[in-house]
């Protein structure tokens, strides 16, 4: 699946990106958005980042690349 982080760059599975406010980073381990269209994903916590606990929603999120 694939979405958008905050400057409307695209993410997928795989993609490295920073947590805007913390500074940390990680790879994107997955994308849960199954039943929601592309807004609800944006703004819903969806994304998973390995190194990070929890979900956190894609507009929180700056790509720093792809794999």
């Amino acid at each position: 699946m694939m979405t958008y982080d905050r400057n409307r760059n695209a993410i997928t599975t795989g993609s490295r990106v920073m947590i805007n406010g913390t500074g940390n980073t990680g790879v994107v381990k997955a994308i849960h958005g199954a039943g929601l269209d592309a807004a609800q994903v944006r703004r819903s916590k969806t994304v998973e980042i390995e190194g990070c606990e929890g979900r956190y929603e894609p507009i929180e999120l700056i790509r720093l690349g792809f794999h």
